[in-house]
């Protein structure tokens, strides 16, 4: 009786008031809203968790470099496992087989477009690490930023790219700001014997270079290839790279290898220098995907500054005012490459207040 009552009172109250300013309104959540709030975490996330991985890693790559210990190969076994773990989940692991064996062994030649750039990246790694083992940490990630002018200059020549005058003023900022922390780092004195500026400095320019053609030509041959994702490429490449970084190992450590063995010398902060590594270029590329370049400029940004006061703290290193200054071009050019069009508006209007 009381429930049914309770009904009949309800509704005239809803259909009998002329105005309806009274009557309560039920307003429904927008999932848009929802999944845009669910989003700018996800883009938090990923922004906190970037920048930490690039300055952490370089400075785990400049600490476990002191012993000498190799762990380019372990690093991309690892990374392959990854990528196998994530297709496996994508893919469930009913189709992991068949998928494995139709994007990558029925499909050579989709396969072998990634070979030349496996191969590159390979190399450029190793010298990036060569160069970790003679500059500081801090000098080492303002120095690497090199490849976005490297990337720049092959855009222009192997796609036919057009660059508009901000993003070239900024390649030239960036040339600046790099030459001046190079020049500081050429005039202080080093306290260890084992370690060269002028070798640190070869190696990161090699490496950025190849860096940039690497990208570049993944970039080109890849057009209007089959649609393959971002995990399988990585495993084709990884059949790749496994194999040219065991000979690079060999070919340097051949007899230390085979004397005490592969894995000799690992201890915990070696394999955690490893497996950082190993996620580091999956933690970009899952950047790309959910977030934007400026927020991926903004985390590196902030990671060079986290990196030199990990320096600072970790091996006394002391930053100059030519150091900060350089390093402070670096990171403007950054954002004035990816994002020119506040700084042409900006040019644009003075042109117009003085005209």
């Amino acid at each position: 009786m009381g429930t049914r009552g309770d009904d009949e009172d309800v509704q005239p109250l809803l259909h009998n008031e002329p105005d309806n300013s009274n009557r309560p309104v039920k307003i429904p959540i927008d999932r848009t809203v929802v999944r845009e709030k669910a989003n700018t975490k996800m883009r938090t996330a990923i922004l906190v968790w970037l920048t930490l991985q690039n300055s952490i890693h370089t400075l785990l790559i400049r600490y476990s470099r002191a012993r000498e210990v190799d762990e380019m190969f372990t690093s991309t076994i690892i990374k392959l496992v990854m990528c196998l773990m994530m297709v496996i989940y994508e893919e469930t692991p009913r189709k992991f087989f068949s998928t494995l064996n139709s994007q990558v062994i029925n499909q050579p030649g989709d396969t072998l477009k990634v070979c030349i750039p496996a191969m590159i990246y390979t190399v450029q790694n190793n010298l990036f690490y060569v160069a970790a083992s003679h500059l500081d940490a801090a000098t080492f990630m303002i120095t690497s930023q090199m490849k976005i002018f490297t990337t720049a200059i092959f855009s222009v020549i192997m796609l036919g790219r057009s660059l508009n005058k901000a993003q070239w003023v900024a390649l030239f900022v960036l040339f600046v700001g790099v030459s001046l922390v190079q020049s500081q780092t050429s005039n202080v004195g080093n306290s260890s014997n084992d370690q060269s500026p002028v070798i640190g400095f070869t190696a990161v320019i090699v490496a950025c270079c190849l860096s940039g053609f690497a990208g570049i030509y993944f970039e080109k041959i890849l057009k209007g290839s089959a649609p393959v994702s971002l995990w399988m490429r990585n495993v084709q490449m990884s059949v790749f790279a496994i194999p040219a970084s065991l000979i690079a190992v060999l070919v340097q450590d051949g007899d230390f290898v085979r004397a005490h063995g592969m894995l000799y010398g690992f201890d915990f902060i070696v394999w955690l220098t490893v497996f950082w590594y190993g996620i580091g270029g999956l933690s970009v590329a899952v950047c790309i995907k959910y977030a934007d370049n400026i927020a991926k400029n903004f985390a590196t940004s902030v990671a060079i500054l986290l990196a030199t006061l990990g320096s600072v703290w970790l091996f006394g290193f002391v930053p100059s005012l030519m150091f900060m200054l350089g390093a402070a071009l670096v990171i403007l050019s950054i954002f004035l490459y990816s994002n020119p069009a506040p700084f042409i508006q900006i040019f644009s209007s003075e042109k117009t207040i003085d005209g």
